[in-house]
């Protein structure tokens, strides 16, 4: 008896290590919620882990407008090459990727750019300009809930993905325990 309970166990446990073993997002370029100051032409998710075929990203602006992106795939990289550089503005990525162990993950970020804009000589003349103002660039408090708003998702997405295998592993814990409590009584 005691035997079978030990090799129970042990599966049980190797049960738990590989449905905690969810492929998350590791690292970005840019990372939530980053500012870039420099033109933008590539985008790097970096996961915990090895992804496979179907893995991608889309790129969209304060529009909602998808961008032309193109995505390349190597072992727990996403990089995805910009068509061409990123205007001044608000951006959201959605990943979608699917892990090693076969399970679809989803997760979003944002950043926004704010390259400084330079003058070129041919703008330049003694005619004195209208100071205009890029009010694009300027957080309301409605985009500040919405960028928090936006960040709690990310991580709810990424906390949710190990619910389920948790609650699975306690409700086994939870029969093994009765069982044995079970068998001791019967003695």
């Amino acid at each position: 008896m005691r035997k079978f309970l030990l090799i129970f166990l042990i599966c049980f446990l190797s049960f738990v290590g590989i449905a905690l073993a969810h492929t998350g997002l590791e690292s970005s370029t840019p990372q939530n919620g980053e500012v870039i100051t420099e033109n933008l032409q590539n985008i790097t998710l970096t996961f915990e882990g090895k992804l496979e075929n179907g893995s991608t990203f889309t790129v969209k602006n304060s529009n909602e407008e998808i961008l032309p992106t193109e995505i390349s795939l190597a072992e727990n990289l996403l990089i995805g090459t910009l068509s061409s550089p990123l205007e001044n503005g608000e951006y959201q990525i959605h990943w979608s990727i699917i892990g090693a162990d076969g399970h679809p993950i989803e997760g979003d970020l944002s950043f926004s750019v704010n390259v400084p804009v330079t003058e070129t000589p041919a703008e330049e003349s003694e005619e004195p300009q209208e100071e205009t103002h890029d009010h694009q660039n300027v957080d309301t408090p409605e985009e500040d809930t919405a960028n928090e708003v936006i960040e709690e998702d990310s991580n709810q997405n990424e906390a949710s993905s190990y619910v389920v295998p948790v609650i699975i592993g306690l409700l086994i814990v939870i029969v093994i325990g009765s069982f044995i409590f079970l068998m001791k009584r019967k003695k």
